[in-house]
């Protein structure tokens, strides 16, 4: 019966959330039909329990290690785990629109169905934003998801203040972590936005609020990389995401310097420049939003740039400590969702969205505004497909290409009558345009050639062949020979060995 009564009281959020998954199922059918990421070539090659260990433990990511030892326990196919691990982070994705929405509605109910929508679409790009397509490549998307899930919720309390609030975003945001550290800007994001809608022009609590969520995130990531430290004296495993404290000051210089490069090229995630765009035709339409309604004078506009500022700054923070995955979209979840965390703010704050008569100024503002939504959702769809297709591409020319790698294995063999049993990589960091394949429009995580990345080849080529080459070291003299003697293929057998030019390390 409670669940009766529970289903009929919430009828109209689950007939919501079965829309919203809905279509998020039919956008991301590229990937639910099947893909390989480059880390799945090497989990397929390694083994989920190797995987589990050596990576996703020493990388502190507690829960994907559960979850990779119950994939070798159960011992599912790889399709089948990457299929499960991203229709669960779809779920969870999903979840989080949803509760992006109740959050905002806190602050500020539509007042009909079409506001009711607008909020659906700016909630729905805020998490589902163009970096974040980037953590549904990998298995450890389910992880990714949770995350932010937990991010978010973990805002929401410390802004609403009930009993035991910090101690409970204290362990939401400690789980987060836990799942996955490269998400942990978005929690900036969602206290700066939560704390003005609630507090308005309270500055002194703001920034406390802000302050709070600093030393929450900074005791969970220093509980993070305890965790990562004893997990690798326990092992004698070296962790090397991590960087030295020693680098902190340089890489907040690197930080700086290439914020413009990274607000331009966006990681090559979105067209170059749209970003700026569609923060300027925001901007614009808060200024003309004061200047239409003087009563506001310079508050929004203040509150306004505030949340940009550190949304923006807020991405960058996990590479204070360590440069690693620089220029990806997966650590950069906050930059991704700037354009919807500034959507939602005009939405609580104005009545841009709202019924106005046709005669006036508001309606032709409310109209660029809608205009400027609905044309930064189409693009964030239409470009996501975009890169999911080029991504399928690349799986097909990847296979071709290791089918031609045993065909000269198998000439070789028949040849010399030599079995080749092992496999040596070759780092190239000279030239890394050849870690893609030609025509290849955005080079992203998404596009890069597995037969060409050190992390991936020996399991790309294992994948498709089905066989079981060793990866092994080889000394200088053997290097020697090898670039001496390979051809344009940048592979070639000697002895027993494989040798393979990588140009993505």
């Amino acid at each position: 019966m409670k669940i009766k009564r529970y289903l009929e009281k919430n009828k109209t959020n689950i007939l919501e959330f079965v829309i919203i998954l809905a279509i998020t199922l039919i956008i991301f059918i590229p990937f639910l039909i099947g893909h390989y990421a480059t880390d799945t070539y090497n989990i397929a090659n390694i083994g989920y329990k190797n995987y589990a260990i050596n990576w996703s433990l020493n990388d502190g990511r507690i829960f994907m290690e559960i979850i990779g030892l119950i994939a070798d326990k159960i011992n599912i196919s790889i399709e089948t785990y990457v299929f499960v691990t991203l229709f669960s982070a779809l779920i969870i994705s999903c979840i989080s629109v949803c509760v992006l929405k109740k959050v905002i509605e806190k602050y500020k109910k539509p007042k009909n169905i079409l506001q009711n929508i607008i909020l659906v679409i700016i909630s729905y790009v805020t998490i589902f934003n163009f970096m974040y397509l980037e953590d549904m490549y990998f298995v450890e998307s389910v992880v990714m998801a949770t995350s932010v899930l937990l991010y978010e919720i973990a805002a929401d309390i410390l802004i609403t203040k009930n009993k035991n609030y910090i101690i409970k975003s204290l362990i939401l945001t400690i789980l987060g972590i836990l799942c996955y550290q490269g998400t942990i800007g978005i929690l900036f994001a969602f206290v700066i936005l939560f704390t003005i809608l609630k507090n308005k022009n309270d500055i002194k609590q703001i920034i406390i609020d802000l302050i709070k969520s600093g030393v929450i995130a900074l005791v969970a990531v220093l509980l993070n990389i305890g965790t990562v430290k004893i997990v690798g004296n326990l092992t004698g495993m070296k962790q090397t995401r991590l960087g030295d404290l020693s680098n902190i000051f340089r890489n907040i210089r690197t930080i700086f310097l290439t914020l413009p490069n990274i607000l331009q090229e966006t990681c090559n995630l979105f067209p170059r420049n749209a970003l700026l765009l569609f923060l300027g035709l925001l901007t614009m339409s808060v200024i003309l939003y004061v200047m239409i309604n003087k009563k506001y004078k310079e508050h929004i506009v203040i509150k306004y740039f505030s949340i940009a500022l550190i949304t923006i700054l807020g991405s960058c923070v996990t590479y204070i400590l360590t440069l690693t995955s620089f220029y990806t979209g997966r650590l950069r979840n906050g930059l991704g969702a700037v354009v919807g965390i500034l959507f939602l703010f005009i939405f609580s704050e104005t009545d841009v969205f709202e019924n106005i008569n046709k005669n006036n100024k508001k309606f032709i503002l409310g109209m660029l505004t809608i205009t400027t939504l609905i044309s930064y959702m189409i693009i964030v769809v239409i470009n996501s497909e975009s890169i999911m297709l080029q991504h399928k591409r690349v799986n097909k020319l990847e296979k071709i290409e290791v089918n031609k790698i045993e065909q000269y294995i198998e000439e070789y063999e028949n040849i010399t009558g030599i079995k080749v049993t092992k496999i040596a990589k070759i780092v190239d960091t000279g030239n890394l345009d050849k870690s893609y394949f030609e025509g290849t429009k955005n080079k992203t995580s998404f596009t890069h050639n597995a037969i060409r990345t050190s992390w991936a080849a020996d399991g790309v080529i294992n994948f498709y062949t089905n066989r079981d080459l060793e990866t092994v070291k080889i000394d200088a003299k053997a290097k020697e020979n090898y670039l001496k003697n390979k051809d344009n293929n940048d592979y070639m057998c000697i002895d027993d060995i494989l040798y393979i030019t990588v140009y993505m390390y």
